[in-house]
């Protein structure tokens, strides 16, 4: 379906040749607010704000829903407005929208060197031109500065158009209509000087004259200000006659080629290099930027010179460079230097260049407006030095490269940000080879690729350390890497010069800050291995490290991977590291580390108490942690636990008991929920090692029947045994009766891990007596549904059908939703064991609900496959397929390999019994994966029964289907 959005007028869309009529204001205000940002998403709230000028009314989402349905209908596409998690989305294919086809005729224009044709390309486009772009709806802000930035860009291309006419000697023509544009915008001196050429090219200097007169009382009168240098040198040039106004063509100008040599050895960066090739390409603004930013190191200037050089045939007019000096500890380089410099290569005398900052720029703006030159800004320090050096047009391109991000360029200038990213290995691989020869890199191609890692993949420090073994060509990589291993940032530089190395580079990044945001800088390497949201940054400086995190992140001292969080590059972790070390006085370590473990230890107990309510871990909360359920707890443990685990490996090797014990206590309730298991296991066994230090048995014990539980999960039983007998003997020497209950449950588990039901209920009944004296409710219904468990197991179903129903009954009375799931699908499983299946199915289905809400993982892919299996009984395969479906995604994502690998031979199994011999491949071969990771003698038999069944189900499948 074609569809036309106009904008260069009133708006306008039309369907295949149809105007459509928005006859309600709002649907037109929407309309245009999304085709500010066509094909890319505006929040529900920016919109809402834009189409209520005041405060939105509390209805405002379901009304914007209602709006955004209406222009769907209007615009016959349903799918022409999608909406996700950032907003809404309007569609616009290319050539859709008659600013995009302007675009395209000026970049025509543009690519062109014919002058006649060039003229008329630009006619063309602004031929476009409807009148003030939506003008009926500039009184919404954004619409507003996007026809504003629309005018600004016409009245560009008609100058841009008029000097090309001028050129080709159309001055009679042009009289009439310069004549009509200056009365419209008398204020303009473009066209004032435009129009003072082409009378004085007619033989009308006195009109010439008298056109520079009036624009001069019009500046004054309206704005108090004189005509710009730029109209006064027009009006010295027609009074004097100046022969640099005739049209035959003027001498030839200097053709500058500023650019230092093209970096030696380059290699990779081929996804960077086309990038910038499709910037240029695609860039019909009026100016085309490219800002390249990244930490130091990086290698910006190196890929902006290699790109610079491999373009050169492209700008005929010349390449202008400049070093800005932005990083160096000296001043940066001003903009009026810069810009006498680039006058000065254009050939302009010295004795001309203006002194103030903008007539220099006007000048400078003047001498390239019209040519194609490359101009690059290297080592840029911010946009205020940046912007003056900028020039008018298109026809000449500018890189800008900085360790800033340059935001204002790309929201102000309509800059294209490219960001540089260490090297890929790849990359790596190949800067090493062309450095040190393939020889030496494919001898020890391991240690090579520790070297590169080692340099954190950041080409300076790759050559820097090529450098050192080109020094030493008999040296072992593998010795340097060993040198490196010891300390990196010292092995990294060359003895004889102080600016090859990394931390003297990243040094000028860490002087430039300040000093609040050199402080945290500081302090955020304290633990290594460590991303930082905003939160966690304000408690680890004690100050107030929000704002100081976007400094940090902008001066690219700190990366940003995902949003609101932040870590260190390795290399500049280490520098931040060896800072807090050489400015930070101990106790001041020592204090902020304190605050950040006290701010995770208190939001772990918040979450602790979420995730086991029954089990008081007797840490303080904090109480302003966000939690509101069970599974926001678990979405922030998601987050952060790469970072629990760095903070209790940095409290093991920094002697922090306290901290080393409590990370891992408090997590245990985290481990049971997302299967984490094998991590459950290695912190608990540096909270084991850590409490011993504390003289504290019962302490000791808790932590041990964590331990052990995780040792179960992990298949190490054995060992778990040994933790709870030797818990048990503690507790009943300190007279502990909850921790004897406690002990002896977890026993009771263990045995039945061993096969030995009958041990584990007599287990089970000594901890629910002593659980019972207690009147310790959580725990009674724990042990009554493990009781439950047992029996059934040993064929009392109707013993453990009231144990059930007892353990659930105490749950509901309590509001313990976890368990109300926990009891639910022990009850169905005891039902299913009898084969009373339809009970069972009817049990599993009421379970889910409170297992889904409790958040645990493992014991949702668990519901689901037991829901599975009874279906599978009662014949309802597709449904029993879903099932298994589900739990073996959940089991994937734990680390329980071998429950994943049942549940996706369940799932073979079952797609053969409904005919679906691709999706039984499918999942067979999904389970064989899994198995080759850990395997174990029950799923290779397994394995090899399902094989035979998928191969026998496709045979047979496949006849059915040569059968006529």
């Amino acid at each position: 379906m074609k569809t036309e959005f106009g904008v260069l007028g009133p708006l306008r869309v039309a369907v295949e040749g149809e105007d459509v009529d928005l006859d309600q204001p709002m649907l037109r205000r929407l309309l245009a607010l999304l085709l500010c940002d066509a094909n890319s998403p505006v929040s529900a709230e920016a919109l809402a704000d834009a189409l209520w000028e005041t405060k939105p009314p509390a209805s405002a989402r379901k009304t914007l829903q209602l709006y955004v349905h209406r222009l769907r209908k209007k615009l016959r596409d349903p799918a022409r407005i999608t909406h996700g998690p950032a907003g809404y989305r309007l569609v616009v294919e290319p050539g859709e929208l008659d600013a995009d086809e302007l675009r395209r005729l000026v970049a025509d224009a543009h690519a062109t060197v014919d002058r006649g044709r060039r003229a008329a390309l630009l006619r063309d486009a602004l031929a476009l031109w409807r009148g003030i772009p939506l003008a009926d709806l500039v009184d919404v802000p954004a619409v507003l500065t996007m026809s504003d930035a629309l005018t600004d860009r016409w009245l560009a291309l008609l100058g841009e158009r008029v000097d090309v006419d001028l050129e080709l000697g159309r001055h009679d023509d042009l009289v009439a209509e310069l004549t009509e544009v200056v009365a419209r915008h008398p204020l303009h001196e473009r066209f004032r000087a435009q129009l003072m050429l082409a009378l004085y090219r007619c033989g009308r200097q006195a009109d010439a004259l008298a056109t520079y007169h009036q624009a001069r009382a019009a500046l004054c009168d309206e704005l108090g200000v004189d005509p710009s240098d730029a109209l006064c040198t027009r009006y010295q040039e027609v009074l004097r006659a100046d022969p640099a106004l005739d049209l035959p063509a003027r001498p030839s100008r200097p053709r500058p080629a500023q650019l230092p040599a093209a970096p030696r050895d380059f290699s990779g960066r081929v996804d960077e290099l086309r990038e910038l090739d499709a910037v240029v390409a695609g860039g019909a603004g009026l100016v085309t930027i490219s800002a390249i930013a990244g930490a130091a190191g990086v290698g910006k200037t190196a890929l902006a010179l290699q790109w610079a050089h491999q373009r050169r045939d492209d700008f005929p007019d010349g390449q202008l460079y400049v070093d800005l000096r932005g990083a160096a500890t000296a001043n940066p380089v001003d903009a009026a230097h810069a810009l006498g410099e680039f006058l000065r290569a254009l050939g302009v005398p010295a004795e001309h260049v203006p002194q103030e900052l903008d007539s220099a720029a006007g000048l400078y703006r003047s001498l390239v407006a019209d040519r194609r030159v490359l101009v690059l800004l290297d080592n840029a320090h911010d946009v205020n030095q940046v912007r003056p050096l900028l020039p008018g047009t298109s026809a000449t391109v500018t890189l800008v490269t900085s360790r800033s991000r340059l935001a204002g360029l790309v929201a102000i200038n309509g800059a294209r940000r490219l960001l540089l990213a260490p090297l890929r290995p790849q990359e790596s691989h190949e800067l090493l080879v062309a450095l040190l020869g393939g020889e030496r890199i494919d001898a020890e191609p391991d240690a090579a690729a520790e070297v590169a890692h080692a340099c954190g993949h950041l080409p300076l420090a790759l050559r820097i350390a090529a450098a050192n073994l080109l020094d030493q060509p008999r040296r072992r990589l593998a010795d340097f890497v060993a040198d490196l291993a010891r300390n990196r940032l010292s092995t990294l530089t060359v003895s004889d010069d102080d600016q090859a190395a990394v931390r003297s580079v990243f040094a000028l990044s860490y002087e430039r800050l300040e000093p609040a945001a050199r402080r945290v800088f500081r302090r955020l390497g304290l633990v290594p291995d460590v991303d930082f949201t905003p939160e966690a940054a304000d408690a680890l400086d004690g100050v107030g490290g929000t704002r100081l995190l976007e400094v940090l992140y902008d001066a690219h001292l700190l990366d940003r991977r995902t949003p609101g969080r932040y870590s260190f590059h390795d290399l500049i972790g280490l520098y931040a590291r060896e800072l807090a070390e050489a400015e930070e006085d101990r106790p001041a370590r020592e204090a902020a580390l304190d605050r950040l473990c006290a701010w995770y230890v208190g939001r772990l107990a918040a979450a602790d108490r979420l995730l086991v309510p029954y089990r008081p871990s007797g840490v303080g909360a904090d109480p302003t942690a966000p939690f509101g359920t069970a599974l926001d707890a678990l979405a922030w443990l998601d987050d952060e636990r790469s970072n629990l685990s760095a903070l209790v490996h940095h409290a093991v090797s920094t002697r922090r008991h306290e901290v080393a014990w409590q990370i891992p206590f408090l997590l245990s309730g985290y481990f049971e929920h997302r299967g984490t298991w094998l991590l459950g296991v290695r912190l608990l066994r540096s909270a084991v090692d850590a409490v011993t230090e504390f003289d504290d048995l019962d302490l000791e014990c808790r932590t041990r029947a964590q331990f052990s539980i995780a040792l179960v999960h992990a298949g190490r039983v054995p060992e778990a045994v040994r933790e709870q007998q030797r818990c048990l003997a503690i507790a009943r020497e300190a007279g502990n009766t909850r921790r004897q209950a406690a002990t002896l449950n977890n026993l009771g588990w263990m045995h039945h891990e061993q096969g030995d039901t009958a041990a584990a209920l007599a287990s089970y009944e000594a901890a629910f007596a002593l659980f019972a004296a207690l009147d310790d409710r959580g725990y009674m219904a724990i042990v009554l549904q493990n009781i439950g468990d047992a029996k059934s197991l040993l064929g009392d179903f109707a013993g453990a059908v009231e144990h059930h129903e007892r353990s659930l009954a105490i749950a509901r009375e309590d509001d313990l939703v976890g368990q109300q799931g926990d009891s639910l699908l022990s009850l169905g499983q005891a039902h299913a064991r009898v084969q009373r299946h339809r009970d069972a199915v009817r049990i599993f289905r009421s379970a889910l609900p409170p297992v889904v809400e409790a958040g645990n993982k493992m014991t949702e892919a668990l519901a689901h496959s037991e829901f599975g299996h009874s279906l599978r009984v009662l014949g309802d395969s597709a449904a029993a397929a879903d099932e298994f479906a589900l739990a073996a995604k959940l089991y994937h994502d734990t680390d329980d390999v071998h429950l994943a690998v049942a549940a996706y031979l369940d799932l073979s199994g079952v797609r053969v019994e409904t005919g679906d011999f691709d999706a039984a491949r499918r999942a067979f071969d999904s389970a064989r994966e899994l198995h080759l990771l850990a395997p174990d003698p029950i799923s290779a038999r397994r394995l090899d029964a399902t094989a035979a069944s998928v191969a026998s189900g496709c045979r047979k499948g496949a006849s059915q289907a040569e059968s006529p």
